[in-house]
């Protein structure tokens, strides 16, 4: 009987294990909910013509394929991914093009324009030149009177066109590039990350629920082996083959299944809506899932899978850009102490007449092209606290990425392991399981012609459950486990 209780136990917690991991893996994926009408449409799996409809209720059939296609679309977290990769995209974009010139183009337009004139005294030398420049032109001067020059022309109407080429930024522009390319490679491998835990948490949520229905099952068969056990214990009781305490041991047996068959079919019940919470649907949505756990053999060997993750891991590669990054930040925080040297272009077209006119008589044109630099000697040190601050984090991301590599080498092995041993579960657990069939059949008959006493009829369903449960829990470990390798590695 202990040793039976023990059994009883171990399959729920496996049980309550599945049914954590799908409710995990949906809290952790916060989907946008849907209409019942998208729940429905032409996105899921056609009806099973056996199991289209139950009164006016419409029951869908998803496959495994189904449920990561609908989660695709519906994941706020994937979504947030892509759009992450689009502004990493634009950031490079924007990297590269400041390598390039800049145009713009400028207009003004003054109503007053009212300068300081030049004064030249009457009888000056100066006054002499520009007297007889004003008479050959026409223009009667008052005796005695100075003469008023502007210095400048008056430009009521201005236009201008600049064009800007930075020549050498002395590494400026070039460490902002390589920034700019390894916060695009960094998001590239956090979409990747994202594709990846959506998978796992479909994979987890889809043979969660089914693998939890087929713990129900098993649960079920056991209770209807205790409802024959106490048949045929009182049928013996009866026949004056066993006591009043066999029928009562029966009787306990059989009440103790009925609860624990129903714990069962909640947690499948409970596993199967989580599942919905992770893809979306409506919790009131009838599904049905079409398909069944399967074991494949990942056939990799461990050399295999660590050449893999040491070329291909996504972690590895996010800390490895990380140090790169902020390599290149303090490189370009280095060359903030040096100048700028730019080549600067400007074509102007002017009028210099208070009345617009449209008219080429009425405008000039002038150009003017110029090297420039510009250098930035004192900033009351805010450049030497930056310097320090980018050295500083510098340092951080390569121990940060030697820890990384030490702590994900260890979670290769622990994966492997782990796989490694739900593999031979489940590579044992076929002839195990026809074995403890045959030998609960043997059993039951045995204990039927009186051969046998209570408690090795119990001792041999104790050992069918047990084998079924261990099989049921290895087999889901299996798949998920070898989905978190593939990403490992991949």
């Amino acid at each position: 009987m202990k040793s039976f209780k023990t059994a009883i136990f171990t399959a729920f917690i496996a049980l309550s294990l599945l049914t954590t991991t799908a409710i995990f893996a949906a809290d952790a994926v916060a989907p946008a909910a849907v209409t019942q009408s998208a729940a429905q449409d032409t996105s899921m799996a056609a009806v099973p013509a056996d199991s289209a409809s139950s009164g006016n209720v419409t029951i869908t059939a998803l496959s495994y394929d189904d449920c990561l296609r609908i989660a695709g679309d519906m994941n706020r977290d994937y979504k947030i991914a892509k759009l992450d990769k689009s502004v990493a995209e634009a950031e490079l974009s924007k990297a590269v093009a400041s390598f390039g010139p800049s145009i713009t183009v400028s207009g003004s337009y003054e109503p007053e324009n009212v300068q300081a004139p030049l004064v030249i005294p009457y009888g000056s030398a100066e006054y002499g030149i520009f007297a007889g420049l004003y008479q050959s032109a026409g223009i009667t001067l008052t005796a005695g009177a100075p003469l008023s020059l502007s210095l400048y022309p008056a430009y009521y109407y201005m236009s201008r066109v600049t064009l800007t080429q930075p020549l050498f930024t002395f590494g400026k522009t070039y460490f902002g590039f390589k920034m700019a390319d390894e916060g695009y490679k960094i998001a590239m491998v956090n979409f990747k990350k994202a594709n990846d835990q959506l998978t796992l948490d479909v994979m987890n949520g889809f043979y969660g629920a089914l693998i939890s229905q087929e713990i129900a099952d098993v649960l079920n068969e056991t209770m209807k082996a205790n409802e024959e056990y106490l048949r045929i214990t009182k049928t013996k009781y009866e026949n004056g083959q066993a006591s009043n305490f066999d029928v009562m041991q029966a009787q306990v047996q059989y009440s103790n299944s009925i609860p624990d068959y129903q714990r069962a079919t909640d947690g499948a019940k409970i596993s199967l809506e989580a599942l919905k919470n992770t893809l979306g649907i409506p919790l009131e949505q009838q599904i049905v899932l079409s398909g069944k756990p399967e074991y494949k053999k990942l056939e990799y060997s461990y050399d295999d899978l660590k050449k893999k993750f040491l070329e291909n891991n996504s972690d590895m590669k996010l800390t490895q850009y990380a140090k790169e990054l902020a390599g290149y930040r303090k490189n370009m925080q280095e060359s903030m102490f040096l100048p700028n040297i730019a080549l600067t272009a400007d074509y102007n077209y002017t009028s210099s007449d208070p009345a617009f006119h449209r008219e080429a008589w009425d405008w000039q044109s002038s150009w003017d092209v110029s090297i420039g630099m510009q250098w930035s000697v004192f900033d009351s040190f805010k450049n030497v606290a930056a310097m320090k601050e980018a050295n500083a984090d510098n340092e951080k991301a390569q121990l940060n990425k030697e820890n990384v590599d030490n702590m994900l080498a260890i979670e290769l092995d622990s994966l492997f392991t782990s796989l490694e041993q739900d593999r031979k579960v489940i590579e044992a657990a076929d002839d195990l399981i026809k074995t403890a069939e045959e030998g609960y059949r043997i059993a039951k008959e045995s204990y039927k012609n009186g051969l046998i006493q209570s408690v090795d009829l119990l001792n041999s369903e104790t050992q069918l459950l047990h084998a079924k449960t261990n099989y049921l829990s290895a087999l889901f470990n299996y798949i998920t486990t070898a989905q978190k390798l593939r990403d490992f590695v991949n």
